[in-house]
C-alpha cells in the first residue's frame, strides 16, 4: 500500500497512469457491448462519473505540487481537460457499431472529473496541519 501511495503521490507517475487510463477508456469505448451485469436502471451514468472521475484524479495529481492560491484554476484546467477527453470519447463511440454517442453520458464524464479533481485538491489543502 505503500508504494502505491508513492507512486500516486509522483506527478510523472500520474501522467504515466493517466495515459493508460485513456488508453483503456479508449479501448472499452471501441467494444460493441461491455460485459458485466445490469445492477440497476442508472448504473451507466455511475459508471461514467466513476471512470472519468479517476481519470480527472490522475490529470489533477499530474499537474504537479500543490500551489494552495491556485487550487480553484487546477481544479478548471482538469474539469476542461476530463470534458475535451470526455466529448472524443463520446465522438468515437459514435462510429462504433452498438455504441451510440450520448450528451448525458458526457455531462456525467465531465462530472466525475470535477468531482474528483475537487476531492483531490481539497484533501491536500485540509490535510495540512493549520496554525
Amino acid at each position: 500500500m505503500k508504494a502505491f501511495v508513492q507512486i500516486i503521490g509522483d506527478y510523472r507517475s500520474c501522467r504515466v497512469l493517466a495515459l493508460g487510463w485513456m488508453a483503456m477508456i479508449f479501448w472499452l469505448s471501441s467494444l460493441p457491448d461491455i460485459p458485466g451485469p445490469d445492477l440497476f436502471s442508472a448504473q451507466d451514468k455511475l459508471e461514467h462519473l466513476l471512470v472519468f472521475g479517476v481519470l480527472g484524479f490522475l490529470f489533477a495529481r499530474s499537474l504537479g505540487p500543490r500551489r494552495e492560491k491556485l487550487w480553484q484554476w487546477q481544479v478548471a484546467v482538469v474539469t476542461l481537460m476530463v470534458a475535451v477527453y470526455g466529448a472524443v470519447d463520446e465522438i468515437h463511440q459514435s462510429f462504433v457499431i452498438g455504441r451510440d454517442a450520448s450528451l448525458s453520458d458526457f455531462l456525467f464524464d465531465t462530472l466525475g472529473g470535477f468531482i474528483f479533481a475537487l476531492l483531490s485538491y481539497r484533501s491536500v489543502l485540509f490535510s495540512r496541519k493549520r496554525p
